[in-house]
């Protein structure tokens, strides 16, 4: 087989995007096993790191980069599958925190134990010294893309 000498930046690019796509495909598959959108997912894991403090509803927006309106649907959703719950605070009951339930923590932790399992399968193949380049590579391209298309 004859090794390449040169490539292509849109062969790169074409590549990545094959990558990108097979990743989000095995991704959803994953949270489907949970019953979860992508974006439900997220937004537990969020809620699953903070712990009992929870998040408002402009902090989810926030970290999950949608609007207030669509966190709110987000949010009842997740009340309806008992994952989340909104809990008022005593002093000012308008003032509302998003926190994860027990069965929130549930469905996390089991996640947490598969996803493990698949990043272990998914680089396994390269040795540490090429996950080194490779991470520091995908650093430079996401740098530089920033700094050309998002300044």
């Amino acid at each position: 087989m004859n090794e390449k000498t040169t490539i292509d930046s849109l062969e790169i690019i074409s590549e990545m995007a094959k990558v990108s796509k097979l990743t989000n495909k095995i991704n959803d598959k994953f949270y489907k096993r949970f019953k979860l959108t992508r974006i439900q997912f997220t937004a537990l894991g969020f809620l699953y790191v903070v712990g009992e403090t929870g998040y408002s509803l402009s902090e989810i927006s926030e970290k999950l980069d949608i609007t207030k309106p669509s966190a709110s649907t987000l949010i009842d959703r997740m009340v309806k599958l008992s994952m989340v719950e909104r809990v008022s605070n005593k002093e000012d009951r308008r003032r509302i925190r998003i926190i994860i339930t027990s069965y929130g923590k549930e469905i996390m932790e089991e996640a947490l134990k598969l996803n493990e399992e698949f990043k272990k399968k998914s680089l396994s193949f390269l040795t540490e010294e090429e996950r080194l380049t490779f991470y520091k590579l995908l650093l430079k391209i996401k740098n530089n893309l920033i700094k050309d298309y998002e300044e």
